[in-house]
């Protein structure tokens, strides 16, 4: 069974944590939880939707 890693997302531009979100899922890790607090939530719906739909285009 995969472990499931976790990116806090924050106040950092939206590609710096789908760069963070990629390279979790090339470490060999099958799933990735996106953790927000707040202001940053938007941030990391943005980040979940770039990332699925400019870098993995399958899902």
């Amino acid at each position: 069974m995969s472990e499931e890693s976790i990116v806090y997302v924050g106040r950092k531009p939206v590609m710096s944590y789908c760069l963070a979100v990629l390279s979790s899922l090339q470490g060999g890790g099958g799933r990735v939880a996106l953790k927000a607090r707040g202001r940053a939530i938007s941030t990391a719906v943005d980040v979940a939707e770039v990332t699925r739909s400019r870098f993995m285009r399958d899902l």
